[in-house]
């Protein structure tokens, strides 16, 4: 049993303890720590893939899993029998962090999130709505906030555009962390916007240019079902917004040849569609090709997998793990606190 596992069930025992004699809405006392790590994916079913990736994904010793939704795709009613599936991956009370994905909100075309977040609760303090718009904090180290661009639940739509709601929430759980002193911010919601693949940007416009402006370390999709990397994003000379269905280069603070970037330079997103479901073809002759640095999907060296993160006061490492013998894809980067 690997450190953090130890390190893991040490937290859920405390927590416990603390849990008897504070309220229900108290968040689990996470000692103080150097790093944290953490797995992501998104669009998984219940196929033999998305088991190798489950399954990796618990192997991998991290401290928590973020599912960026379309989680079962086995139809309405499936909630209890993919929470029972996934949790049969993971300790108990394992923490896997869920999100909403197009085929869990309103539509009700594969479960509600409102069941799936029944199932496989919050075990990370989430401040909001968990399982559709919420954060939480990793000691004093990250926050993490996921949102529901273009997604309604319970009937309320999850517009991001500019002075609505949603906009200022999340650009204020930025601005707290940023004046918490909290590192690193991380943000992961299920639609993606700059892409290769055959979806336009339906988070849209207004929000990716927030997540430009607030130089975000690090910004989390799925959705499409690959893999797709962009250099890091920023606005300067010659870029007055990162604009979605175009490419200018100027808009490339750093195109990563060594893998390596600096925090505070601007975003890199990394969608990570790969779960379990069938691949997407990339098109990559696509507008917005020019923003990305690595890519893969069903026409470029197809593997299913999930991006494994790292953490520390100093750095953040991100590797894609491959977890179907289909290719032999990999991809990695770190993105480094200036000294």
């Amino acid at each position: 049993m690997g450190l953090k596992r130890l390190r893991w069930m040490w937290i859920v025992a405390l927590t416990a303890i603390v849990q008897m004699s504070s309220p229900a809405c108290a968040r689990p006392q996470v000692p103080e720590t150097v790093s944290v790590s953490f797995a992501a994916a998104g669009d998984f079913g219940m196929s033999g893939d998305s088991a190798a990736t489950l399954g990796a994904m618990a192997d991998a010793d991290v401290d928590f899993v973020l599912a960026l939704g379309d989680l079962s795709y086995s139809g309405t009613g499936s909630e209890p029998g993919w929470c029972a599936y996934a949790r049969s991956f993971f300790p108990a009370n394992f923490p896997f962090q869920i999100l909403v994905g197009n085929h869990e909100d309103d539509s009700g075309e594969d479960g509600r999130i409102a069941q799936f977040a029944d199932c496989l609760p919050d075990r990370m303090g989430a401040v909001g709505s968990y399982g559709v718009q919420y954060y939480f904090d990793y000691a004093n180290l990250a926050r993490f906030i996921m949102v529901s661009p273009d997604l309604t639940v319970d009937g309320q739509h999850y517009y991001y555009g500019e002075d609505s709601e949603q906009f200022r929430w999340l650009a204020s759980a930025i601005d707290d962390a940023r004046d918490s002193g909290i590192p690193w911010v991380i943000v992961g919601m299920h639609k993606n916007c700059l892409s290769m693949g055959p979806y336009y940007c339906r988070i849209f416009q207004d929000l990716l240019s927030l997540l430009v402006e607030k130089k975000v370390d690090l910004v989390l999709h799925a959705h499409e079902h690959d893999y797709q990397r962009t250099h890091q994003l920023t606005t300067g000379p010659g870029c007055e917004v990162v604009e979605v269905d175009a490419f200018n280069p100027d808009c490339v603070v750093d195109d990563g040849p060594d893998d390596l970037y600096r925090k505070g330079a601007g975003i890199i997103a990394v969608t990570v569609g790969t779960g379990g479901g069938d691949l997407y073809d990339l098109d990559l002759a696509d507008p917005e090709a020019g923003y990305f640095a690595r890519w893969m999907g069903a026409n470029a060296d197809p593997r299913k997998g999930f991006v494994e993160v790292r953490v520390s006061d100093e750095e953040l490492t991100a590797a894609f793990v491959g977890t179907t013998p289909t290719s032999d894809f990999a991809d990695g980067f770190k993105i480094v606190t200036p000294r």
